[in-house]
Protein backbone atom coordinates (compact mmCIF):
# COMPACT_ATOMS: atom_id res chain seq x y z
CA UNK A 1 0.00 0.00 0.00
CA UNK A 2 1.33 3.41 -0.95
CA UNK A 3 1.77 6.21 1.55
CA UNK A 4 -0.98 8.15 -0.23
CA UNK A 5 -3.44 5.25 0.03
CA UNK A 6 -2.57 4.72 3.69
CA UNK A 7 -3.22 8.40 4.44
CA UNK A 8 -6.57 8.26 2.66
CA UNK A 9 -7.62 5.19 4.63
CA UNK A 10 -6.68 6.89 7.87
CA UNK A 11 -8.84 9.88 6.96
CA UNK A 12 -11.78 7.60 6.16
CA UNK A 13 -11.48 5.78 9.48
CA UNK A 14 -11.23 8.98 11.51
CA UNK A 15 -14.68 9.85 12.82
CA UNK A 16 -15.89 13.37 11.98
CA UNK A 17 -15.91 15.98 14.71
CA UNK A 18 -19.41 16.08 16.19
CA UNK A 19 -21.28 19.22 15.17
CA UNK A 20 -22.04 20.02 18.82
CA UNK A 21 -18.34 19.99 19.70
CA UNK A 22 -17.42 22.04 16.66
CA UNK A 23 -19.77 24.85 17.63
CA UNK A 24 -19.55 24.71 21.41
CA UNK A 25 -19.58 28.32 22.56
CA UNK A 26 -18.81 29.54 26.09
CA UNK A 27 -21.85 30.99 27.87
CA UNK A 28 -20.31 34.44 28.19
CA UNK A 29 -19.68 34.62 24.41
CA UNK A 30 -23.13 33.62 23.16
CA UNK A 31 -24.35 37.21 22.78
CA UNK A 32 -21.18 38.26 20.95
CA UNK A 33 -21.50 35.35 18.54
CA UNK A 34 -25.17 36.16 17.92
CA UNK A 35 -24.16 39.75 17.21
CA UNK A 36 -21.51 38.58 14.74
CA UNK A 37 -24.03 36.34 12.99
CA UNK A 38 -26.55 39.15 12.55
CA UNK A 39 -23.90 41.61 11.41
CA UNK A 40 -22.37 39.30 8.81
CA UNK A 41 -25.66 38.00 7.41
CA UNK A 42 -26.79 41.23 5.76
CA UNK A 43 -30.31 39.83 5.86
CA UNK A 44 -32.66 38.25 8.36
CA UNK A 45 -31.72 34.97 10.05
CA UNK A 46 -34.38 32.52 11.18
CA UNK A 47 -34.40 32.01 14.95
CA UNK A 48 -34.03 28.27 14.45
CA UNK A 49 -30.73 28.80 12.62
CA UNK A 50 -29.44 31.19 15.26
CA UNK A 51 -30.26 28.65 17.94
CA UNK A 52 -28.59 25.81 16.06
CA UNK A 53 -25.41 27.80 15.52
CA UNK A 54 -25.25 28.91 19.15
CA UNK A 55 -25.94 25.38 20.35
CA UNK A 56 -28.94 26.38 22.45
CA UNK A 57 -32.70 25.96 22.22
CA UNK A 58 -34.85 28.56 20.46
CA UNK A 59 -36.15 30.07 23.70
CA UNK A 60 -32.60 30.72 24.88
CA UNK A 61 -31.57 32.06 21.48
CA UNK A 62 -34.52 34.45 21.44
CA UNK A 63 -33.61 35.70 24.91
CA UNK A 64 -30.03 36.36 23.81
CA UNK A 65 -31.05 38.26 20.67
CA UNK A 66 -33.78 40.25 22.46
CA UNK A 67 -31.30 41.31 25.16
CA UNK A 68 -28.87 42.37 22.44
CA UNK A 69 -31.62 44.38 20.75
CA UNK A 70 -32.49 46.05 24.07
CA UNK A 71 -28.87 47.10 24.53
CA UNK A 72 -28.77 48.75 21.11
CA UNK A 73 -32.03 50.57 21.84
CA UNK A 74 -30.94 51.60 25.32
CA UNK A 75 -27.69 53.06 24.01
CA UNK A 76 -29.46 54.71 21.06
CA UNK A 77 -26.96 53.23 18.65
CA UNK A 78 -27.05 53.86 14.89
CA UNK A 79 -27.99 50.24 14.29
CA UNK A 80 -30.70 48.08 15.77
CA UNK A 81 -31.86 44.47 15.83
CA UNK A 82 -35.40 43.93 14.60
CA UNK A 83 -37.68 40.94 14.53
CA UNK A 84 -39.17 39.93 11.19
CA UNK A 85 -41.62 37.09 11.69
CA UNK A 86 -39.61 34.24 13.21
CA UNK A 87 -36.31 35.80 12.19
CA UNK A 88 -34.04 38.61 13.29
CA UNK A 89 -32.02 41.15 11.37
CA UNK A 90 -29.50 43.87 12.10
CA UNK A 91 -30.34 47.11 10.32
CA UNK A 92 -29.65 50.83 10.52
CA UNK A 93 -31.95 52.97 12.65
CA UNK A 94 -34.77 54.64 10.62
CA UNK A 95 -34.10 58.15 11.93
CA UNK A 96 -30.68 58.08 10.30
CA UNK A 97 -31.78 56.98 6.81
CA UNK A 98 -31.52 60.58 5.61
CA UNK A 99 -27.80 60.71 6.37
CA UNK A 100 -27.21 57.34 4.77
CA UNK A 101 -29.01 58.54 1.65
CA UNK A 102 -26.83 61.65 1.58
CA UNK A 103 -23.73 59.51 1.62
CA UNK A 104 -24.78 57.22 -1.19
CA UNK A 105 -26.73 59.89 -3.09
CA UNK A 106 -28.71 57.19 -4.81
CA UNK A 107 -32.40 57.28 -5.67
CA UNK A 108 -32.27 53.52 -5.51
CA UNK A 109 -32.29 53.84 -1.73
CA UNK A 110 -35.91 54.99 -1.67
CA UNK A 111 -39.29 53.79 -2.82
CA UNK A 112 -42.12 56.21 -3.39
CA UNK A 113 -45.49 54.50 -3.55
CA UNK A 114 -48.36 56.14 -5.39
CA UNK A 115 -51.86 56.20 -3.92
CA UNK A 116 -52.86 53.47 -6.37
CA UNK A 117 -49.94 51.28 -5.36
CA UNK A 118 -50.77 51.73 -1.68
CA UNK A 119 -54.42 50.88 -2.36
CA UNK A 120 -53.59 47.65 -4.17
CA UNK A 121 -50.91 46.75 -1.65
CA UNK A 122 -53.52 47.07 1.10
CA UNK A 123 -55.90 44.79 -0.78
CA UNK A 124 -53.18 42.17 -1.18
CA UNK A 125 -52.01 42.51 2.42
CA UNK A 126 -55.44 42.03 3.96
CA UNK A 127 -56.84 39.44 1.54
CA UNK A 128 -53.76 37.35 0.72
CA UNK A 129 -53.40 35.06 -1.02
CA UNK A 130 -55.32 36.90 -3.73
CA UNK A 131 -55.37 36.79 -7.54
CA UNK A 132 -55.21 39.73 -9.96
CA UNK A 133 -58.81 39.05 -10.94
CA UNK A 134 -59.92 39.34 -7.33
CA UNK A 135 -57.96 42.58 -6.94
CA UNK A 136 -59.57 43.99 -10.08
CA UNK A 137 -63.04 42.97 -8.91
CA UNK A 138 -62.48 45.02 -5.77
CA UNK A 139 -60.98 48.05 -7.56
CA UNK A 140 -63.05 47.92 -10.73
CA UNK A 141 -60.05 48.55 -13.03
CA UNK A 142 -57.12 46.55 -14.39
CA UNK A 143 -54.19 46.26 -12.00
CA UNK A 144 -51.53 44.37 -13.97
CA UNK A 145 -49.03 47.24 -14.13
CA UNK A 146 -49.30 48.04 -10.43
CA UNK A 147 -49.00 44.41 -9.33
CA UNK A 148 -45.95 43.97 -11.53
CA UNK A 149 -44.36 47.10 -10.06
CA UNK A 150 -44.98 45.94 -6.50
CA UNK A 151 -43.28 42.66 -7.38
CA UNK A 152 -40.29 44.56 -8.74
CA UNK A 153 -40.11 46.44 -5.44
CA UNK A 154 -40.05 43.09 -3.65
CA UNK A 155 -43.10 43.95 -1.55
CA UNK A 156 -45.25 41.11 -2.92
CA UNK A 157 -44.57 37.70 -4.43
CA UNK A 158 -46.35 34.70 -5.92
CA UNK A 159 -47.82 32.45 -3.25
CA UNK A 160 -49.01 29.61 -5.44
CA UNK A 161 -51.94 29.08 -7.80
CA UNK A 162 -55.66 28.97 -7.17
CA UNK A 163 -57.32 25.63 -7.82
CA UNK A 164 -59.64 27.04 -10.45
CA UNK A 165 -59.85 27.14 -14.25
CA UNK A 166 -56.66 28.64 -15.66
CA UNK A 167 -54.85 28.15 -12.34
CA UNK A 168 -54.45 31.93 -11.71
CA UNK A 169 -51.45 33.07 -9.67
CA UNK A 170 -52.10 34.13 -6.09
CA UNK A 171 -50.13 36.98 -4.53
CA UNK A 172 -49.12 37.80 -0.98
CA UNK A 173 -46.76 40.08 0.92
CA UNK A 174 -43.07 39.40 1.52
CA UNK A 175 -40.62 39.76 4.37
CA UNK A 176 -39.50 43.00 2.69
CA UNK A 177 -43.08 44.26 3.09
CA UNK A 178 -42.82 43.79 6.86
CA UNK A 179 -39.54 45.69 6.98
CA UNK A 180 -40.87 48.45 4.75
CA UNK A 181 -43.79 49.22 7.06
CA UNK A 182 -41.89 48.52 10.28
CA UNK A 183 -44.04 45.65 11.52
CA UNK A 184 -42.84 42.33 12.92
CA UNK A 185 -45.52 40.06 11.50
CA UNK A 186 -48.95 40.08 9.88
CA UNK A 187 -50.64 40.03 13.28
CA UNK A 188 -49.91 43.75 13.41
CA UNK A 189 -51.91 44.33 10.23
CA UNK A 190 -54.64 46.41 11.94
CA UNK A 191 -51.98 49.11 12.26
CA UNK A 192 -51.02 48.90 8.60
CA UNK A 193 -53.40 51.62 7.43
CA UNK A 194 -51.73 54.13 9.74
CA UNK A 195 -48.30 52.96 8.59
CA UNK A 196 -49.30 53.42 4.96
CA UNK A 197 -50.51 56.96 5.67
CA UNK A 198 -47.16 57.74 7.31
CA UNK A 199 -45.34 56.43 4.26
CA UNK A 200 -47.37 58.65 1.96
CA UNK A 201 -46.74 61.76 4.07
CA UNK A 202 -43.00 61.14 4.39
CA UNK A 203 -42.49 60.26 0.71
CA UNK A 204 -41.18 56.94 1.98
CA UNK A 205 -37.50 56.16 2.19
CA UNK A 206 -36.72 52.45 2.14
CA UNK A 207 -34.23 50.78 4.47
CA UNK A 208 -30.89 49.51 3.19
CA UNK A 209 -32.24 45.97 2.83
CA UNK A 210 -34.06 47.15 -0.32
CA UNK A 211 -31.40 49.62 -1.51
CA UNK A 212 -30.48 47.51 -4.50
CA UNK A 213 -33.92 47.92 -6.08
CA UNK A 214 -34.33 50.32 -8.99
CA UNK A 215 -36.94 52.91 -8.15
CA UNK A 216 -38.67 54.69 -11.00
CA UNK A 217 -41.82 56.45 -9.75
CA UNK A 218 -44.56 56.51 -12.34
CA UNK A 219 -48.24 57.22 -12.57
CA UNK A 220 -50.36 54.13 -13.02
CA UNK A 221 -54.00 53.29 -13.31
Amino acid sequence: MSAKEETQNQKKSTPPVPEEAARKIPEDELEAVAEALLFSAGDSIALVHIAKTLGVDQRKAQQIVEELAAKYDGQKRGIRVIRVGNAYQMTSRPEYYTYIGQMYKSEAASIRLTDTQLEILAVIAYRQPVTKMEIEEIRGVRSDAVVNRLMEYGLIEEKGRLKAPGRPVQFGTTEAFLKFFGIEDLKQMPHLKEAMEDKREEETQLSLELADLTILPESEE
